[in-house]
């Protein structure tokens, strides 16, 4: 039989699905032609020699281990350096779009107008507050900057009170308390 046709034959051969004729004449070519058993052996995943491997290969491939993992080090450190400097940035914006609530950051006004005492608080252009408290004691937790190009105002109005019992605004900061009684600032305290 011809190489063609017992290669054609062999993936038959190999499940099983020749006659036994067919099987003798494919059995009596693989003796005596080395390319069909080569062939033979490559369908079945038998390896008919060992496959020498080169001292100069294998240092070829020691050579190759080398420089991936150096270059796994390489990107490990990159990525880490990415990674700082986003977190850098972060803290660099963060601290930029908020502040800590000292008193120079703002503008506190006060004062009388006829029978009513008044107080207003304004941050510079571009800034709010966070604040906490009621309208008697107000806590100025930070500033926040915004988009706005205005700055935010908080006021308050009420009818002078009694020397005892007076209209009275405490206002905290992160570095003073400020207390202001009928229009006029009585007590200061730094923090």
């Amino acid at each position: 039989m011809k190489c063609e046709m017992i290669r054609d034959l062999l993936p038959l051969y190999i499940d099983g699905l020749t006659s036994e004729e067919s099987n003798r004449e494919i059995e009596k070519h693989l003796k005596n032609c080395r390319g069909c058993q080569k062939y033979y052996q490559e369908m079945t995943g038998e390896i008919g020699e060992d496959i020498s491997i080169s001292e100069e290969e294998i240092q070829e491939l020691q050579v190759i281990k080398k420089i991936k993992k150096k270059n796994k080090r390489k990107m490990f450190g990159v990525l880490t350096g990415i990674v700082l400097a986003l977190a850098v940035c972060v803290m660099v914006l963060f601290t930029q779009w908020y502040s800590s609530a000292n008193s120079e950051e703002v503008t506190v006004d006060y004062g009388v107008r006829g029978n009513v005492a008044y107080c207003a608080i304004e941050t510079k252009p571009g800034y709010s507050m966070e604040i906490n408290g009621s309208s008697s004691h107000l806590k100025i937790l930070r500033l926040r900057k915004t988009m706005s190009p205005k700055g935010q105002t908080i006021s308050w109005e009420e009818k002078i009170g009694t020397e005892e019992n007076p209209c009275k605004w405490t206002i905290e900061f992160q570095d003073k308390i400020m207390v202001i009684e009928n229009g006029q600032l009585t007590k200061e305290k730094e923090k």
